[in-house]
């Protein structure tokens, strides 16, 4: 009985051991493209150069038709709007709703980045300055990850680690038109603000 049962493992090993060296072999075996001449390959490769140039083309259609939005959300129809009575919205025939919104836009001048936060400290809005901090372990060190950043500069000297401040930008935004509403405005050294007047539209559903 026992000399049976051993044949019969011993075939279920082989042919486990035979399964494994097949797949190996199936898998090894690369399948052989079928020959092309240079005029095949040179038609391929002129059919990419068109293809990246027709996405060229469409890319700066795209641009371009975004900037004509822009011209017309900004400039044309809230110029027209105001010139009508000062009209603030107004329905299309299809339900579309068009509104006009004053908005204030606000960047941080990249070369005046250090400065702009330093003033909004000294002006007691440290809250919106968000800190990234990056640190490099070695491997294994995952325990020392949770550390704070103070603690690092005393345990961890031979860390090297990156800190990134930075005001998101919606913040920065909604912050600058608190500002404004306050009558306060802010150093144009340091910021870029710009005010428009945006026309919106609520799309009406189709029919």
């Amino acid at each position: 009985m026992y000399v049976v049962m051993s044949l019969i493992e011993r075939r279920k090993q082989m042919s486990k051991e035979t399964w494994i060296f097949d797949e190996v072999e199936k898998h090894s075996k690369k399948e052989k493209l079928p020959d092309v001449g240079l005029e095949v390959v040179t038609r391929i490769g002129n059919k990419l150069v068109d293809k990246n140039k027709q996405l060229a083309m469409k890319e700066e259609e795209l641009k371009n038709l975004k900037l004509e939005i822009r011209k017309i959300q900004e400039e044309e129809l809230p110029d027209a709007m105001r010139a009508c009575g000062g009209l603030e919205r107004f329905d299309l025939k299809d339900g579309t709703q068009i509104k006009v919104k004053d908005e204030i836009f606000c960047s941080i001048k990249a070369d005046r980045k250090a400065d702009a936060l330093k003033w909004l400290e000294d002006e007691g809005h440290a809250e919106l300055i968000k800190h990234d901090v990056k640190v490099s372990f070695p491997k294994g060190k995952y325990d020392q990850a949770d550390k704070l950043i103070e603690v690092l500069s005393k345990n961890f000297k031979d860390i090297p680690y990156d800190e990134k401040a930075d005001v998101h930008s919606q913040t920065l935004k909604a912050w600058a038109k608190d500002q404004y509403k306050l009558g306060k405005t802010l150093p144009e050294e340091l910021f870029s603000v710009y005010e428009a007047s945006i026309a919106k539209i609520k799309l009406g559903k189709e029919k």
